[in-house]
């Protein structure tokens, strides 16, 4: 996956994290928790964006890997409201593996 691939996938992750909000009551648990994932996985994004680094490292094809992994998951229940919760516990998962793509591909920030 190149750093492009890497910023496009979150960003169509976060398109569909959107259209899933929209089904939701604003107050509802539920949203409240689709909402800070989308604004963690935003703010990765612009970090992602805005530094160059290296997709050809090993450590970082590993990383991608496990990312991809996670996305196939996520996109396995994330158009399925009543698997809901599966697909927020798969969205944090997808979170923490955009956030280790970080710490290898831009140690510093």
């Amino acid at each position: 996956m190149t750093r492009l691939e890497l910023i496009k996938l979150i960003g169509d992750l976060l398109t569909k994290i959107d259209v899933l909000r929209g089904s939701l009551m604003p107050d509802s648990p539920t949203r409240t928790a689709l909402d800070r994932i989308r604004k963690s996985l935003d703010k990765k994004q612009l970090v992602l964006s805005q530094n160059q680094f290296d997709d050809n490292t090993q450590e970082y094809i590993n990383a991608a890997k496990k990312l991809e992994d996670i996305n196939k998951e996520v996109k396995k229940t994330i158009s399925k409201i009543e698997k809901l919760v599966e697909t927020i516990e798969n969205l944090k998962r997808l979170v923490g593996a955009v956030e280790n793509i970080i710490k290898v591909a831009i140690p510093f920030e």
